[in-house]
């Protein structure tokens, strides 16, 4: 199933470790990458990865939004409050939009990367709240964290991990 990915959207840190990983776009990139390089592992090749979708923005300057500036994850915060409601505007035209460009229905939209405390004393974890929206029927189709391994301290490989970890679910 062709689907559009989105960049990561929004961090959160009850641990203090996003001091160790960096400027949120910096965590954002390497979890966006290694969300990609995971994906493609599994040999899923019908998804459309954040860089490409920003490459189509570039090439499309009067029709598509740069998918950094859209609000997704502000639009799936609201949808988790009304889920019987609509993806709000612009949101929904935007991604629309850019679904079109790559003949997609569906937007994968990685809304909140946080640490949080492991399920282990003394450790944390990095968790990743991912959605699916069904941009032609303007509606949330699945919302669900996902959650890494335990570790005492914050390495970049907790980030690669956590990808790996969702493309498991995808593909087993």
């Amino acid at each position: 199933m062709r689907l559009i990915v989105m960049p990561t959207q929004r961090a959160g840190d009850a641990l203090g470790w996003g001091a160790k990983a960096g400027e949120p776009r910096v965590l954002f990139a390497l979890f966006d990458s290694s969300l990609a390089s995971a994906v493609q592992a599994k040999g899923i090749t019908s998804w459309v990865m954040p860089a490409d979708l920003a490459r189509t923005a570039r090439r499309n300057p009067m029709y598509a939004t740069n998918p950094a500036d859209i609000r997704a994850g502000d639009a799936v915060r609201f949808l988790e409050r009304q889920r019987d409601g609509n993806i709000p505007e612009p949101v929904a035209g935007q991604l629309r939009t850019l679904a079109g460009f790559h003949d997609a229905r569906y937007a994968l939209i990685p809304s909140e990367l946080r640490f949080e405390a492991g399920s282990a004393q003394n450790t944390g974890r990095a968790t990743v709240r991912m959605a699916v929206l069904d941009l032609r029927g303007s509606r949330l189709v699945f919302i669900g964290d996902i959650t890494g391994v335990n570790a005492a301290e914050y390495t970049p490989g907790i980030i690669s991990a956590l990808a790996r970890r969702f493309a498991d679910l995808v593909v087993p």
